[in-house]
């Protein structure tokens, strides 16, 4: 009997595997809330780990929004749901496997989120807490995938180069509040195997193969980061006046004490972002007075709350700053009674700040934003308002922590340029299209 062609064929079967450390805290979700009010995932050991859908969503997304080929993307990573499927042929599945983010003794940590009012004090039901994997846990990540006839090669190549490029330069992230800081990875090492299906001793030797075979390969990881950025980055030198108190969730020897990541003071971006809407909030109102378009302009920027049943996304990314050559400093006090002066009793209390210290902010935000020159006027405000003391960030600001100096060249000297845009857009209330995020 004549043998007939295999059709459609394995060409080719190509392995990456990506080494690195967590460069921010990553907030994986599992739905429980035994420790936290948003646990982390977990595997039967316990051990935390982000689910292989997540990531490959999020890959996936990011090449959809680089405005990569749309047919290429459905070639590497199968059909599409929401299609309509005419027939056999729109059915196909996916040609890339993408394995859990693995960590490697990962450490977890509570992070406290307080909801504010306009007056900075706590809105109601607005206190939740959540459960992340501290920066600097190493992660294993693993892709594999197939080429077959028909399928073209160098398309495959150009989109795995657009993802681990966009990990590399921190733009691609995972996980969850992606915009206010988390899930952004440090990429260390990129191993690649290929085989070429061109004979049987091909065959034979891909059987014998297995992951742990890899670290036998050379480093390659030039070979997959492209230059070109697809965010505009401003990154401002910061320097502490006087002091600074990010609340940590729990302290074992004081009333309170500031925020830390390995041991090292932070802001985090979710700070970051609340003082700055706060502040665009504030220009707002002067500009127009009291007005109920002012919370949708703000939403068109700064991101939809959370209890909003239609969602925005943020067009601004706010990185976690980590504070260098502080300094710790407590200080103990005590409640006065108003009418005698004397001390209160049981009022004594011991709380621990940062003092002095440097940090830079970073803020990022697509190129091709259709906002970008209105969210360079707005930056233009804000930071100088930052960097000139008017704008505090953290708790106590009343006596007078978190204000800032400029520690460095201005970054955004230039921008001046952008503020009729702001102003602008505040005013006119022009409908602009929300770009991609």
């Amino acid at each position: 009997m004549e043998k007939k062609p295999i059709k459609n064929k394995i060409t080719k079967r190509t392995y990456i595997q990506v080494e690195g450390e967590l460069a921010s805290p990553l907030l994986a979700g599992s739905g429980e809330d035994d420790f936290s009010d948003m646990d982390i995932l977990r595997d039967y050991k316990g051990t935390p780990f982000l689910a292989g859908t997540a990531v490959a969503g999020a890959c996936r997304q990011w090449l959809d929004a680089n405005g990569m080929d749309k047919t290429a993307i459905d070639s590497l990573f199968g059909a599409r749901k929401n299609e309509e499927i005419k027939q056999d042929s729109d059915l196909f599945q996916s040609r890339i496997f993408i394995s859990d983010l693995q960590f490697t003794d990962p450490k977890t940590t509570i992070r406290d989120h307080v909801k504010l009012t306009k007056n900075k004090t706590t809105d109601n039901m607005g206190k939740f807490d959540i459960e992340v994997i501290e920066t600097g846990t190493p992660f294993i990540m693993r892709f594999e995938y197939i080429e077959r006839d028909g399928t073209g090669e160098h398309h495959d190549n150009t989109l795995i180069q657009t993802i681990i490029s966009g990990i590399n330069h921190g733009e691609l992230t995972f996980g969850g509040k992606t915009n206010r800081g988390y899930g952004r990875l440090k990429v260390k090492e990129l191993k690649e195997k290929e085989f070429h299906y061109t004979n049987t001793k091909t065959v034979e030797d891909w059987l014998e193969w297995s992951w742990k075979d890899i670290c036998k390969e050379e480093p390659s990881l030039d070979k997959y980061i492209k230059d070109k950025k697809q965010f505009h980055e401003v990154e401002v030198p910061l320097k502490i006046k006087q002091t600074l108190l990010i609340r940590d969730h729990k302290t074992n020897e004081d009333d309170y004490t500031y925020l830390r990541a390995n041991n090292k003071p932070v802001i985090p971006g979710t700070t970051w972002a609340g003082a700055f809407r706060h502040r665009l909030q504030h220009i707002a109102c002067e500009i127009l007075g009291e007005n109920k378009e002012i919370e949708k302009k703000l939403e068109d920027i700064f991101g939809s709350k959370h209890d909003k049943k239609q969602t925005n996304p943020s067009q601004l990314t706010f990185e976690e700053s980590v504070i260098e050559e502080a300094t710790p400093f407590k200080i103990t006090r005590n409640a006065i009674d108003r009418f005698s002066g004397a001390t209160i009793d049981g009022a004594l209390f011991t709380g621990e700040v940062v003092c002095k210290g440097k940090t830079n902010l970073v803020i990022r935000w697509r190129k091709d934003s259709c906002y970008d020159p209105i969210i360079k006027g707005i930056l233009y405000w804000i930071i100088q308002d930052l960097m000139h003391g008017f704008l505090a960030i953290g708790g106590e600001t009343a006596v007078g922590r978190g204000v800032f100096e400029l520690d460095g060249s201005n970054p955004i000297k230039k921008w001046d340029a952008y503020q009729e845009d702001a102003i602008t857009w505040i005013k006119d209330g022009a409908e602009h299209e929300t770009g991609t995020v």
